[in-house]
């Protein structure tokens, strides 16, 4: 016997018997026929069922769409500071899921330090692994730079490095090259730069596996960083590349390693003419390099 048919024969055609209040006529409440029982309880098990059902994939679709800081997702930095709730990547051009650590700073923002370390990027199709630029060609104009007091990199490999459009008050490059073009023009109207104040400012630190790691400016008033540290970021594909940066001291050594394995004699590293400096280090040496 079912639950139901247990349900129908316990109850039948009973009534329940109401009180008697002075004034107010007697009533009873009917159960009909026991198909009816089966049909009343049957329904409210469905409604049940609808109910936990609907509440389960709610529940699975807010976790699955919530991405907390560093895990790869779209993080914006606003007046407020970093919103460590992320927001799902876009998928990738295949159809597959982003895993992309992609950072937006909000016009004008300031961060005192922003630092990436002991991370590794790279997947098959990407162009870049490392990319601080800005978020669209709209961003542009006279303040449309991310600002950086200093910026350090060290202990990091990619395929390739390209840099563009960007001003260095003191620029130390020594980086081991699978070949490279240094074309960086010396200019003694670029100016050092003094982010130190740390007012309305955040520290941020990024340790994780990603495809890339973006950081992009998105609004013409450009952003600050007071310190951007790159320490042990490993690509084995995808370049490394800079734009529109003004930097008072850079320092990108000989503990960063760059090559696509063509050879020394095609570029693996290269510094365009339009970024300039003013004081230009420049140990950058050739040798044989295959980033896999």
């Amino acid at each position: 016997m079912s639950i139901f048919e247990k349900l129908a024969h316990m109850i039948g055609d009973r009534k329940i018997p109401a009180f008697a209040v002075p004034g107010l006529p007697r009533f009873g409440i009917a159960f009909g026929n026991r198909h009816v029982v089966k049909v009343i309880a049957f329904t409210v098990l469905i409604s049940v069922a609808a109910v936990g059902t609907g509440m389960y994939f709610t529940v699975r679709d807010v976790i699955h769409a919530t991405y907390n800081w560093p895990t790869p997702a779209t993080y914006d930095v606003t007046e407020d500071g970093l919103q460590k709730m992320g927001q799902k990547n876009p998928k990738m051009s295949d159809g597959s899921e982003s895993q992309t650590l992609s950072i937006r700073l909000g016009d004008g923002v300031r961060i005192s330090t922003l630092r990436i370390k002991d991370s590794d990027a790279g997947r098959t199709g990407i162009a870049r692994s490392l990319d601080i630029s800005p978020y669209t060609t709209a961003v542009t104009g006279a303040q449309a730079y991310l600002w950086v007091g200093n910026m350090t990199i060290t202990n990091s490999s990619f395929p390739t490095f390209e840099w563009q459009n960007s001003e260095v008050g003191t620029l130390n490059v020594g980086m081991l090259c699978d070949g490279h073009t240094m074309s960086a023009t010396v200019s003694n109207t670029v100016s050092d730069l003094e982010l130190s104040s740390e007012r309305s400012s955040s520290v941020y630190e990024a340790s994780s596996t990603v495809d890339r790691i973006q950081v992009h400016i998105t609004g013409n008033n450009g952003a600050y960083v007071d310190n951007l540290i790159i320490d042990n970021l490993d690509a084995w594909n995808g370049a490394a590349f800079f734009d529109r940066l003004k930097i008072g001291t850079l320092t990108f050594g000989n503990t960063n390693r760059i090559g696509d394995g063509s050879g020394v004699d095609s570029a693996s590293c290269v510094v365009h003419p339009s970024v300039s400096g003013r004081i230009i280090n420049n140990s950058i040496q050739d040798r044989p390099i295959k980033v896999r």
